[in-house]
């Protein structure tokens, strides 16, 4: 008996002699809260309720958004420490939830921070981030996403004049298969208007991912920054291809999706590749467009356009690494009239020394 007693003793006494936070409050609402009202500041307040002093070894936020400040000094028995919140809303929008982890040597505390970032009014520059002269644009791009062959498709960008006279708005270097205007095509101070382009797939006579670039002018002169790009991505229309049809059609066989060419050194000659592709399908396998994602990979100029149905046929390329170091990895995308494989990504991987 005497032997557990003096143990249970021991016991208490190392539990009384911990340090112990008593915190206020472990969360706060700041409610809402201006995006542009600067730091919005929060002190948790705690007291000491053990017997020894409490050190914070560490303090740490769940977002870089909030700062934490805490009593650096030991806080004695019976006296008061603070862990301080300081959120700041600027750019954060919206509903926050955050949380602040408070550590010493004995435990470790969460606290929350939450409210509603209302957000600031948008300005001109806002809206329309992009400048051409008194110009300003919502973009200086213009998509145009998944447009088939065939087809024709008008999209639009808003614009407005910031300027104290009107501009007068032309285009220049438009290919033959854009048609670009401006809507009124002269602005007078602090009006809005659009640029209207209309895409021609079929004048394009291109497949996949493609750019051109067109010049803007203001009342007959170019500006700098004054260069629209105008992208789309050209796809083959297959909704037509049913039954028979579609028994029929060209099927792509690609032996591989990968390209490992091993070590190589930055200055070298470089390495030739080749890509086997089948056609597995009952007509015509026709390469419309086989592109690389970097100039360092040189397509053969000799490689086929087609591939009859159950023949076989190589793609060489050729990949140099003079200003790539390390892991290196590029694609080959092959675009074809296959209504399963239509565009196939190959990717070509090296090492540069």
């Amino acid at each position: 008996m005497k032997k557990i007693f003096i143990a249970a003793a021991t016991c208490l006494v190392s539990i009384g002699a911990s340090a112990q936070m008593q915190f206020t409050k472990t969360a706060h609402d700041f409610g809402q809260i201006p995006e542009t009202g600067g730091d919005a500041t929060y002190l948790f307040e705690f007291t000491n309720i053990g017997k020894a002093p409490i050190i914070i070894t560490n303090v740490e936020s769940s977002c870089g958004c909030t700062t934490p400040e805490w009593s650096k000094q030991p806080v004695l028995p019976g006296k008061a420490g603070f862990v301080k919140a300081i959120f700041d809303p600027k750019d954060r929008p919206g509903i926050f939830d955050k949380e602040i982890t408070v550590s010493t040597k004995t435990e470790q505390v969460k606290l929350k921070i939450s409210g509603e970032v209302l957000p600031k009014a948008k300005s001109i520059a806002d809206l329309y981030p992009r400048a051409v002269g008194t110009l300003r644009l919502k973009s200086l791009n213009i998509p145009f996403a998944n447009i088939y062959s065939t087809a024709t498709a008008t999209d639009s960008l808003p614009v407005i004049n910031t300027g104290s006279a009107a501009v007068t708005i032309a285009f220049e270097n438009v290919p033959a298969h854009l048609a670009v205007s401006a809507r009124p095509q002269t602005l007078g101070p602090g009006e809005k208007g659009s640029i209207v382009c209309t895409y021609s797939a079929a004048k394009k006579n291109d497949w996949g991912y493609v750019t051109d670039k067109v010049t803007l002018t203001l009342n007959g002169a170019g500006r700098s920054g004054g260069e629209l790009v105008i992208s789309a991505s050209v796809d083959e229309d297959f909704s037509g291809l049913q039954g028979e049809l579609l028994a029929n059609a060209p099927v792509a066989k690609f032996a591989q999706r990968s390209v490992e060419l091993g070590s190589m050194a930055a200055g070298s000659a470089g390495k030739e590749f080749t890509i086997s592709v089948a056609n597995e399908g009952k007509s015509e396998l026709l390469l419309r467009k086989v592109s690389s994602s970097c100039d360092c990979i040189t397509l053969s100029g000799s490689n086929p356009k087609s591939i009859k149905a159950g023949e076989a046929a190589e793609l060489k390329a050729s990949f140099k690494a003079a200003k790539l170091k390390g892991k290196v990895s590029k694609n080959i995308t092959v675009i074809t009239n296959a209504p399963k494989q239509s565009s196939v990504v190959v990717r070509v991987s090296a090492t540069v020394n």
